[in-house]
């Protein structure tokens, strides 16, 4: 696995790939969700990587959006609107050769309401589009953001390791992902967690947008996700005028709960987009 900075305008974001990355034919860009970074594929571009796709055919991509981990953290809430996650997004694609080689995106919950502006705004930069656990419309849970607002305040980022693992200290874990969720979390913008939080409760759809942008899309859900109701996924999909890829066995995140599955299910919708 590699890592790397790509620049963009307000600074260098951090990212991973796969070691085949000069020589794919094809690559695919993972865009991680609220609370997120590039970390939340790591174990998985391994089972993707060795065991459903030819090496010399896809590089697997993931950067961390800024205020993420490690990426560029600006000061301020009005550094994290929508539209700033999109302009970094486009600045990644370009630098990862999607102006000569049009990039598959995926889109992890907050990360699929970047993927779906990314290709309505440059179509032109995007092969497909993988909504992976991203609801169209704003959570229903989250049109009242002030609860989550009011702990972040109080906790810091911090808030984040405890509302994961609630059972457990804020101090070094032996288990690799569990200190890896704990080092995020401190290391990750306040400014960006409270813009996010607050985006995810007021977003607009912008479905109708997107199957107009003639970009090849993909719905796909964990069985026993919560985070959206599961109809919403199966409307948005029905608007799009395709059927939703339900991963049985898995809830908001399949590409560790079952990752075969998701792999599968991501490298058969792949092999049907048209170059």
């Amino acid at each position: 696995m590699a890592t790397f900075a790509i620049h963009v305008a307000v600074g260098d974001l951090t990212a991973m790939s796969t070691a085949n990355i000069d020589e794919a034919l094809h690559r695919a860009l993972f865009i991680p969700g609220f609370t997120g970074s590039k970390e939340d594929f790591l174990s998985f571009f391994g089972v993707l990587d060795n065991d459903h796709s030819d090496r010399q055919q896809r590089a697997l991509v993931s950067f961390s959006q800024r205020g993420q981990a490690d990426s560029v953290a600006p000061v301020g809430t009005d550094h994290y609107r929508l539209t700033d996650f999109v302009d970094d997004g486009c600045a990644v694609l370009e630098a990862l050769g999607a102006l000569d080689h049009p990039i598959d995106l995926v889109g992890h919950s907050f990360g699929g309401l970047v993927a779906r502006r990314l290709a309505i705004a440059r179509p032109d930069l995007v092969r497909s589009v993988v909504l992976f656990s991203s609801g169209a419309k704003p959570i229903p849970a989250a049109a009242d953001v002030n609860p989550v607002i009011d702990v972040l305040r109080q906790h810091g980022s911090a808030a984040v390791f405890r509302g994961a693992y609630p059972d457990l200290e804020d101090e070094p874990q032996s288990d690799p992902h569990t200190e890896m969720v704990r080092l995020r979390a401190h290391a990750s913008s306040l400014d960006n967690l409270l813009a996010m939080a607050d985006i995810l409760g007021r977003f607009d759809d912008v479905t109708d947008a997107l199957a107009a942008s003639g970009v090849p899309v993909a719905v796909v859900y964990g069985h026993d996700d919560l985070v959206w109701p599961t109809e919403m996924y199966d409307e948005e999909a029905h608007r799009l005028g395709i059927e939703p890829i339900v991963i049985d066995h898995a809830a908001h995140s399949a590409q560790i709960e079952n990752p075969d599955a998701f792999a599968d299910a991501l490298t058969g919708f792949w092999d049907h987009v048209a170059d």
